[in-house]
C-alpha cells in the first residue's frame, strides 16, 4: 500500500513540474502595465502608452478597468526571445476596439513591416492579406471585438474567428501567404508596414491581448469569448515600470 501511495504521488509530482515547466500563454491585460505578470514577459509600446477607464458589459455583469489608447501607428511589439512560439503553433487573441471603420486597418504584422502580408479589419470585414479572404461585416465602429487567429506549425493550417464565429481558412504557404514571423521573432500589433506608407492602420484602444503556444480549436475559442468577464478583472503585478 504505501509503495503504491509513493509511486502514485511521484507521478503525480513527475506530471506536475512537467506541466508547470511549458508555459501554456503569455496573457497581457493593459491594466496600467504592458506586463505578463507571471511570465514576466513585456510587450514595447510603439508610443508612449496610456490607459483610460472603460465599464464593460457583459449581461448583468459589467467590469470597469483601465484599457490601453493607441493612435496610428502606435501599437506593440512582441519579441519573441524566449522561442515561444518555437513550434509554429500558436493562438492570438484579441479584444480590441477601432474608432473608425474604413479603409484596412492592420491588426498583426509577422514581417516587422517589411511586407504587407497579416491580418487586417478592412471597412468591417476581417481579412488576412495576401490571397485577398474577406469575411462579411464583423466589426462596427467603437464596439470592442474578439478577435483570434490561430496557425498549426505542422499542417501551416491558419484560422480566424471574430466574435467567437469563424471567419474563413487559408495556409500558409511562406509566400503568398506569411503567418509565422521571421528570423526576428518579431510580431508587430496594430502597427501597418512600410509597403503600405503606414497608412493602414487605425485609432482605438485594447484591453486584452493573449498569446498561446498552441492551437485553440472553436470551441475553446468561444470558451475564452464567454470568460471575457472574468479575464478582463487580471490584474498584472507590481513592476519598477508601466511603459
Amino acid at each position: 500500500m504505501r509503495s503504491t501511495f509513493l509511486a502514485t504521488t511521484c507521478i503525480f509530482i513527475l506530471f506536475w513540474s512537467n506541466a508547470s515547466a511549458q508555459k501554456k500563454s503569455y496573457n497581457f491585460p493593459f491594466n496600467h502595465s504592458l506586463w505578463d505578470s507571471i511570465s514576466k514577459q513585456k510587450l514595447t509600446a510603439v508610443c508612449s502608452p496610456t490607459y483610460t477607464d472603460h465599464t464593460f458589459t457583459f449581461g448583468k455583469v459589467k467590469v470597469t478597468r483601465p484599457v490601453c489608447h493607441f493612435d496610428k501607428q502606435c501599437g506593440f511589439i512582441f519579441n519573441d526571445t524566449a522561442d515561444f512560439l518555437k513550434d509554429g503553433s500558436y493562438t492570438i487573441e484579441m479584444y480590441v476596439e477601432l474608432d473608425a471603420i474604413y479603409g484596412a486597418n492592420k491588426l498583426i504584422d509577422y514581417l516587422n513591416l517589411a511586407d504587407d502580408n497579416g491580418l487586417y479589419e478592412n471597412n468591417g470585414a476581417c481579412t488576412f492579406r495576401g490571397p485577398g479572404n474577406v469575411s462579411g461585416d464583423v466589426f462596427t465602429n467603437g464596439t470592442y471585438n474578439f478577435v483570434a487567429i490561430t496557425r498549426n506549425g505542422t499542417s501551416k493550417e491558419v484560422k480566424m474567428y471574430v466574435n467567437g464565429q469563424f471567419i474563413d481558412g487559408i495556409t500558409d504557404d511562406g509566400e503568398r501567404i506569411v503567418a509565422m514571423y521571421d528570423a526576428n521573432k518579431t510580431l508587430r500589433f496594430i502597427q501597418d508596414d512600410n509597403y503600405s506608407n503606414g497608412t493602414e492602420c487605425g485609432i482605438g484602444n485594447i484591453a486584452l491581448l493573449t498569446i498561446y503556444n498552441s492551437v485553440c480549436d472553436e470551441a475553446i475559442i468561444k470558451n475564452h469569448l464567454g470568460a471575457l468577464a472574468e479575464n478582463l478583472k487580471i490584474k498584472p503585478a507590481v513592476t519598477k515600470s508601466t511603459k
